[in-house]
């Protein structure tokens, strides 16, 4: 597998919790290795519904 890097869909907000932005980076992080999807290159508080809903819809149940 290769080396993906995913740092540029973080984005360190003044004033938000730095503990927000560890729950992101792990949920992401764990998404990406189970999903093997990459999210789009720009951070996530930039990305259109669609682009947020392709890279967390969970294939295994869109069918149910």
């Amino acid at each position: 597998m290769s080396r993906v890097d995913i740092s540029h869909t973080f984005v360190r907000t003044p004033g938000r919790d730095p503990e927000d932005d560890r729950l992101l980076a792990l949920l992401v992080t764990t998404w990406v290795l189970v999903t093997g999807r990459v999210p789009p290159d720009r951070p996530f508080d930039e990305l259109s519904a669609d682009e947020l809903f392709d890279f967390w819809a969970d294939d295994q149940t869109a069918e149910v």
